[in-house]
């Protein structure tokens, strides 16, 4: 995808080949969170002036228009994002999409669990399963045999078969594996720009560093991605490496790295609940919950 420097970021590809670094929590928190922001509450006596009524939900007592829809992408094959959501997968996934095996409507699946006190009526997940692996290598093939320049094959196919996504919902979110091989540069292209969530601590900042630095040498070979936004994860503020490793991140990359993400046990138990961390605090009384909330807030451009 070309980048318009006139239009905000809409594909958001969360990214980090070190494992470990709450790079899914990220994802999963971020595509709820947005979708939340694209809610507005509708007082009882503005109700008769909504002109499209099919964009109202109802929850309990309270009404809200629906500004537009987001879609959470699971490009690990581990398929976790359904999984921390609660979510049913049905019988396809975006393995079968990108083979065409089915159409990207018949494998997004509603992420709303209304019935169950948990209302998303806005987000929206196209899951992964091991089946991604097996698409990745025939995806390889294709793309070998198309005449294209590097990794372009790959991103021509997934610009086609994801269409639909980028033609329907105002922000789609990409959680990507803990790789950086030629499929997921070809994700990164077809991405506007890139969230690095970064564990504080030497190794995972050393896995960091190197993946930053290919992101920049993507970019000049005409990879089109930018780095959105860097987020410190599982951050202790009272131990001193961490808040080192932070500073050394704000040194090296200024405005781009975000408020920290505090290690949390609210954080840890919302997934095993099948809840984000919105859910799980709904009262905002975790500092993480406040820290996910502005990164929600500085992604969103509304």
């Amino acid at each position: 995808m070309t980048q318009n420097p006139g239009r905000q970021d809409k594909v958001l590809a969360v990214v980090n080949r070190k494992g470990g670094v709450a790079k899914t929590t990220t994802a999963i928190n971020l595509a709820h969170g947005l979708s939340r922001k694209l809610m507005r509450r509708v007082a009882p006596k503005d109700l008769d002036q909504i002109s499209d009524p099919s964009n109202l939900f109802q929850y309990q007592d309270t009404h809200y228009y629906l500004l537009g829809h987001v879609l959470l992408i699971d490009f690990d094959p581990q398929g976790h994002c359904a999984r921390g959501l609660g979510i049913d997968t049905g019988k396809a996934d975006i393995g079968d999409v990108l083979l065409e095996q089915r159409h990207i409507t018949e494998a997004v699946v509603s992420a709303d669990r209304t019935d169950e006190g948990f209302p998303r009526p806005n987000l929206w997940i196209l899951p992964a399963s091991d089946n991604l692996e097996h698409a990745k290598d025939i995806l390889r093939a294709q793309a070998f045999a198309m005449p294209s320049t590097k990794n372009y094959g790959i991103v021509r196919i997934l610009e086609e078969r994801l269409q639909v996504a980028l033609e329907r919902f105002v922000y789609i979110v990409l959680d990507c594996p803990p790789a950086l091989d030629t499929f997921t540069q070809a994700v990164y292209q077809f991405a506007d720009s890139a969230i690095v969530p970064v564990k504080p601590d030497y190794f995972s900042m050393a896995g960091t560093g190197q993946h930053i630095s290919s992101i920049f040498e993507a970019q000049t070979r005409g990879i089109d991605i930018r780095i959105h936004t860097i987020v410190p994860t599982l951050n202790v503020a009272r131990q001193k490496l961490d808040q080192r490793m932070v500073d050394e991140l704000r040194e090296m990359h200024g405005d781009k790295v975000s408020q920290p993400i505090p290690r949390s046990q609210a954080v840890a138990e919302a997934p095993a609940f099948q809840q984000t961390i919105f859910e799980y605090d709904t009262r905002f009384l975790n500092p993480a919950t406040v820290a996910y909330q502005a990164l929600v807030d500085r992604v969103y451009y509304g």
